[in-house]
């Protein structure tokens, strides 16, 4: 029996992905703190073809997925990893407006009921992030970041996959998200 509801998020990771004779190579996971909310949608949709006054077609596309992962705060190793600042010598971060997009993986974990799902993201980009701040009131509010990820497929045999869900009774669970993303081989 599977999961009745999905709740929690926790253990988000990336995976910064080089490029090494046109193969995606991934690197060392590193864990991004703070995660507070996660939601994908699907880049595409359906769309019914009708002739003679009933449908004859379903035509679908899913052309990856559009993420939104809000955080407390971002680290400045993922700034430096994937959105290409620059640490100066004097410990200043410089954002680098014309730094070459880096591709990376994008793990994490959902509590759940039942399954805490692992999943990973195989080929993500984010676009540079806008940040904001408020004056602290009668109350203090914590600031927030959001990234705006898009996840797309990588061709793995005939297939065109995005991600990978891994389940408490997966051989690999315990190291799923601290080991390298590994692309999977499909059957058939």
């Amino acid at each position: 029996m599977g999961n009745k509801v999905s709740f929690g998020l926790t253990n988000v990771y990336y995976s910064k992905i080089t490029t090494n004779n046109d193969v995606d190579v991934y690197g060392e996971p590193i864990r991004l703190y703070g995660a507070q909310e996660l939601s994908s949608e699907v880049i595409g949709g359906s769309e019914r073809i009708y002739a003679d006054d009933a449908v004859i077609a379903t035509l679908t596309q899913n052309a990856g997925r559009n993420i939104t992962l809000k955080l407390t705060e971002l680290s400045e190793d993922f700034k430096t990893n994937i959105l290409g600042y620059v640490k100066l010598a004097n410990g200043n971060l410089v954002e680098i407006n014309n730094a070459k997009p880096v591709k990376f993986a994008l793990g994490f974990e959902f509590q759940g009921d039942i399954e805490a799902r692992r999943v990973w993201f195989y080929k993500c980009s984010v676009q540079p992030i806008n940040e904001a701040t408020k004056t602290k009131g009668e109350s203090a509010e914590a600031n927030s970041i959001s990234l705006s990820i898009v996840a797309e497929p990588v061709q793995v045999g005939a297939y065109l996959i995005t991600h990978v869900v891994s389940h408490k009774s997966d051989d690999n669970y315990t190291s799923f998200l601290t080991s390298k993303p590994e692309l999977p081989v499909i059957g058939g």
